[in-house]
């Protein structure tokens, strides 16, 4: 048994890059300036702090090994998108850093951590900067964990890792220039493992424009343009942005907002299909165009800062880079459009030419413009190779000399007048073939000049979708037809074609032919089990030179030799892009989708390959535990009436205490903490929380609000703490369950659920990558906890019993739905889902305990008995109101898709929250979520109360062939529409207190925005007042109501000892009282 200090009880969040990321001068200066105070103070402590000032990354994960000295340790973090770790081998060390920090207002943002063993706790390839001038790790282990480009000072030696040979970029949307969309990396494989995730966690609407347009990473870093307007309703304005993230750990980099972008009202999979290739990375420069009239613009990588603006660029559509030279082709592709899903709020009036402009990078010199518009030239339909432009215009194929626009060649081919706003030409370019895949004519006469666009996410009459198609091959000097092959447009996107060696793999049934002679070559199996999906995704497939990413369901991977290897349905890509495998990683951009939603990946994710031998997780033969201080000491019981001592109340997490609400209070007192503050907890006359982003658990007196203790971990605690027996319990991201006296805060123990100390990125922050939840369980004086990430990742999720007064585990069990050794799918899929989960916080009914839909026994051997209980489709901790997702009392596996994901919801009560006691629940959310194509036009919210579902207190039945919620929705007692907009919901014996923004917004009657947009944008931040309501628990009618200092955190308000509690989102805790 180990024994372990506690950091001193008494006592953010970005990065980037190495080196090659400059930071302009005017930045640097108040770092330079803190650095030499920091010098001045601490003398030669202050050189490793120097050595990370010169090599300082816009934004990053900088890790100091042994530093010994809290001034240093607060020197490294230079800028504030910078986060900073700490390891130290001796405890004491810790302790004293920790509090050094913290006093400093600087924990959080620098953590401090136990350094034990040989190997850096840390996946490869994650971090920007190490700081090891003692030696202590090894010169093996520092460059395994550093990004490529990353730098080390070890001893007084700088160390480099270079970029590895196996590893390759995407630059364009289709990966080069070529349009070749496969990339030569030999990492990127079967989605196995956690390497980084990053906001948005969703998209903003499943029916409307995707929120996220294209992406592409270059020299190490990743940029994307993304709407980041609230996810709460799609009425809200877009608010694009050109957001640039570290490619490996997903650090925050910079942001700059565009001027305009697509409407983002506009359909769902209906194009533009020109918008991906507005965005270019090569090497430290981006090219892009920063709304859809205005010219090509180079940005600074590392920096976000203007380059160069090209004059007479207006109206780029598309680019491409080669060789220090841009092909742009200028003029708008949709001059004529139609359809029920088109939308152009915003939208500058286009431009009706079509012309290629080529410019000099360097110096925006003008080399050859070509006037295409008589032909014109269709969207996706230029690539470059060598010294050859290739281009498909509505008349023909054809070449032209790269370097002067000189044409070479012409092969007549004619394209339809009228197309689906997603379809494009594939063009790909070789060294010697040219092929092109394009729609046959079929009913549509040909063009004669421009198209006619059909803007619809489902069908628009008189417009094909899924057309035929053919793929022609060209000889690049002659321009002779060598060979075609009959072919067909995706699902809602254009052919897929793929060169790989000399063999030509083509969509949809993706045989290999022979690029010179169009001969079948190669045949593999593509398909393995049934997906669950109806159809193939919203995009095209990507590939590398070694696999073929499909998107039937999710990410499908097939081996170019072996064939099909596994179906991974819980990660997909977003609608018109897709995913991106680069630097040994697969991408998979937020989406809005309601397929798989309880195990789905959320976020921006990055996920790698399988690390370990064996997909299983790393398990010891027991988990550590560690003693601390506090071990064994005697406790004294504090009296628990009208307490609230866990996450929620109790163990069924109703949110209800049976003790009257203070009608009529004031502000007794306020506390101002910092950072992000979870829901409270209060025991007696004390107040415990925990501070998310600063790693660390309050204690405060309940009536004055003072603090009296504070508690130090090493990552994020989620949730709050939970009281028993006199002692504290929580879960940390760091992987640890931790055991406080709740008097002192020193150590009683802590206990390792995660398997071992494996680090990864996650919303900028570094976490184990089997955290815990902060808020465990203790039903029947047994503790729960639960590790991991989902149910197909890194092993799976662990779920530990624990006795909480000794911190021995009494049994584990694992929940993978993957063959711990051949990494094969355990379950089958139907219904646009499958079993499987993403983990959150424990729910209990007293005998079973609940992960989502998961029920466990309370030996935690999984069952099939259970009652409705509470959860959440997607996570109950979730404060992003995205719209395809709620709270529910129910059972069973709930239906996903488009037509099954309200299904729940019209069978039990949902809402956004939900508070309930033993026969009543109270919510606040949509009075009803509709399947299809709904969506966001089911946004009428109201407060109510109804009856629990008339089963909950019954015997439980076996549900294991009834998947399914199979018991009758009550309808409410009463609704009320006139409601705050409820960010916190508290039901006592006497009322119902609510808080939140006045709900303002006034609905255009046609289209979904609001009329009054500034106003509910203003309320929405709490510039038009935050209010505490108490309503009658009878009628809904208000009793009282008084103006709160600023706004809730989400289910963030407790009641106990007749006050209530609120975290607020200003890091400050108000108490009220009568």
């Amino acid at each position: 048994m180990e024994t372990f200090p506690p950091a001193n009880p008494s006592a953010w969040k970005r990065r980037t890059k190495m080196s090659r990321y400059r930071i302009p001068l005017p930045r640097l200066l108040p770092f330079v300036f803190v650095w030499l105070v920091c010098r001045s103070l601490v003398g030669l402590a202050a050189e490793p702090a120097a050595w990370v000032a010169s090599h300082a990354p816009t934004g990053g994960i900088v890790v100091g090994i042994d530093i010994g000295d809290v001034n240093t340790a607060a020197a490294l973090r230079i800028h504030d998108r910078l986060v900073v770790q700490v390891l130290e081998r001796d405890p004491a060390d810790v302790a004293t850093l920790r509090a050094g920090l913290s006093d400093r207002g600087l924990y959080g943002p620098i953590s401090v951590d136990r350094f034990e063993g040989d190997r850096l706790p840390y996946v490869g390839n994650l971090i920007n900067l190490v700081v090891d001038s003692k030696k202590a790790a090894s010169k093996e282990e520092i460059l395994r964990v550093l990004v490529p480009g990353g730098k080390a000072l070890w001893g007084e030696e700088t160390l480099e890792k270079p970029w590895p040979s196996e590893l390759d970029q995407w630059t364009h949307f289709l990966h080069n220039a070529d349009n070749n969309a496969v990339a030569s990396d030999r990492v990127v494989g079967v989605p196995r493992s956690f390497q980084w995730v990053a906001e948005p966690k969703w998209g903003r609407s499943h029916e409307q424009a995707a929120s996220m347009t294209t992406t592409v990473t270059a020299n190490g870093r990743l940029f994307a343009i993304i709407d980041e307007a609230p996810l709460d309703s799609i009425r809200f304005p877009g608010s694009w942005k050109l957001v640039a993230r570290d490619a490996f750990n997903g650090s925050l980099l910079w942001k700059r907002p565009l001027v305009n972008w697509i409407d983002p009202l506009r359909h769902f999979r209906s194009g533009p299909a020109h918008l991906p290739r507005r965005l270019v990375a090569v090497g430290d420069v981006v090219y892009v165009t920063l709304g859809l009239d205005q010219p090509v613009t180079a940005v600074d990588g590392a920096t976000g800062e203007t380059i160069r603006v090209y004059e007479g660029t207006d109206y780029t559509e598309e680019i491409l880079y080669q060789d220090g030279i841009l092909y742009l082709l200028r003029g708008s592709s949709e001059v004529n459009r139609v359809g029920g899903g088109l939308f152009s709020r915003g939208e500058p009036n286009p431009a009706p030419y079509r012309k290629i402009t080529v410019v000099e990078a360097d110096t925006g010199k003008v080399v050859w413009e070509k006037d295409c518009t008589q032909e014109y030239i269709l969207p996706l339909g230029v690539a470059v190779l060598g010294d050859r432009l290739y281009y498909r215009s509505t008349q023909a194929v054809v070449a032209v000399d790269a370097t002067s626009g000189t044409e070479l060649w012409r092969n007549a081919w004619p394209s339809p007048a009228k197309r689906m706003a997603f379809s494009g030409p594939t063009l790909v370019a070789t060294p010697d073939v040219v092929l092109c895949a394009d729609q046959k004519l079929g009913q549509i006469p040909p063009a004669k000049g421009e198209i006619l666009w059909g803007v619809n996410g489902w069908n628009e009459p008189g417009f094909p979708r899924g057309a035929a198609a053919e793929l022609r091959a060209f000889d690049v000097n002659s321009g002779k037809q060598l060979w075609s092959v009959d072919c067909k447009e995706g699902y809602n996107s254009p052919v897929d074609v793929f060169v790989v060696g000399d063999l030509v793999w083509v969509g949809p049934k993706f045989l290999g032919y022979d690029l010179h002679t169009g001969e079948v070559a190669r045949e593999i199996v593509t398909r393995g089990p049934r997906v669950g999906m109806a159809h193939h995704r919203c995009y095209r497939n990507k590939a590398t030179d070694r696999f073929l990413f499909m998107g039937l369901s999710g990410v499908e991977v097939v081996d170019f030799e072996r064939g099909w290897l596994s179906n991974n349905s819980w990660l997909r890509g977003t609608c018109q892009y897709g995913i991106m495998p680069a630097n040994g990683l697969l991408y998979a951009p937020p989406d809005a989708c309601a397929c798989f939603l309880t195990v789905k990946a959320p976020g921006f994710f990055a996920a790698a390959a399988q690390r370990d031998v064996t997909p299983a997780m790393p398990l010891p033969e027991t988990p550590r535990l560690q003693k601390g201080p506090a071990y064994g000491q005697a406790v004294a019981e504090v009296p628990q009436e009208s307490a609230w001592p866990m996450y929620r109340a109790s163990v069924d997490r109703g949110g209800a205490i049976d003790a009257p609400l203070p009608i009529g209070g004031e502000i007794a007192w306020k506390s101002k903490l910092a950072g992000s503050l979870t829901q409270p907890i209060v025991v007696g006359n004390r107040l415990f929380v925990a501070a998310r982003d600063r790693y660390t658990v309050h204690a405060l007196d309940a009536d004055t609000g003072e603090e009296c203790w504070r508690y130090m971990a090493a990552g994020r605690i989620d949730s709050p703490p939970t009281f028993y027996k006199g002692r504290l319990y929580f879960g940390c991201a760091d992987g640890w369950v931790y055991c406080l006296s709740a008097e002192t805060g020193e150590l009683v123990w802590r206990m390792q659920a995660a398997p071992t100390d494996r680090w990864v990125c996650s919303y900028e922050r570094l976490e184990s990558i089997w955290p815990t939840h902060g808020s465990v369980l203790i039903q029947n004086d047994t503790l729960y906890v639960t590790a991991g990430r989902s149910s197909y990742l890194d092993g799976g999720i662990v779920l530990y019993r624990v006795d909480p007064i000794s911190g021995k585990a009494l049994s584990r069990t694992v929940l993978y739905h993957l063959d711990p050794q051949t990494g094969k799918q355990l379950t089958t899929e139907a219904r646009f889902n499958m079993d499987g989960t993403t983990n959150d916080v424990l729910v209990g009914d007293g005998e079973r305990v609940y992960l989502k839909y998961f029920a466990f026994d309370k030996d935690g051997k999984q069952t099939q008995e259970a009652v409705p209980h509470l959860f959440s489709i997607t996570s109950l901790l979730d404060e992003e109101w995205f719209v395809r997702t709620y709270w529910l009392i129910g059972k069973g596996r709930p239906g996903a898709g488009w037509g099954q994901w309200a299904d729940a919801a019209q069978q039990s009560p949902f809402g956004r929250i939900l508070c309930f006691d033993d026969n009543k629940v109270y919510g606040y959310g949509r009075v009803q979520v509709q399947n299809g194509p709904v969506g966001h036009q089911a946004d009428a919210y109201h407060l109510f109360r109804s009856d629990l579902p008339a089963n909950r207190n019954e015997a439980p039945a076996d549900n294991a062939k009834k998947p399914r919620v199979s018991f009758l929705k009550p309808k409410p007692d009463w609704s009320t529409f006139d409601s705050l907009v409820v960010r916190a919901m508290v039901k006592g014996s006497n009322a119902l207190a609510v808080a939140g923004p006045p709900d303002v917004g006034k609905k255009a009657p046609e289209i979904l925005a609001y009329l009054n947009v500034r106003d509910v944008l203003e309320a929405y931040r709490g510039d038009r007042g935050v209010f505490l309501r108490f309503v009658s628990l009878d009628d809904g009618q208000t009793l009282g109501e008084m103006k709160l200092p600023a706004m809730p955190v989400f289910d963030g308000m407790v009641a106990a000892n007749g006050r209530l509690f609120i975290s607020l989102k200003d890091g400050s805790i108000v108490c009220i009282a009568k």
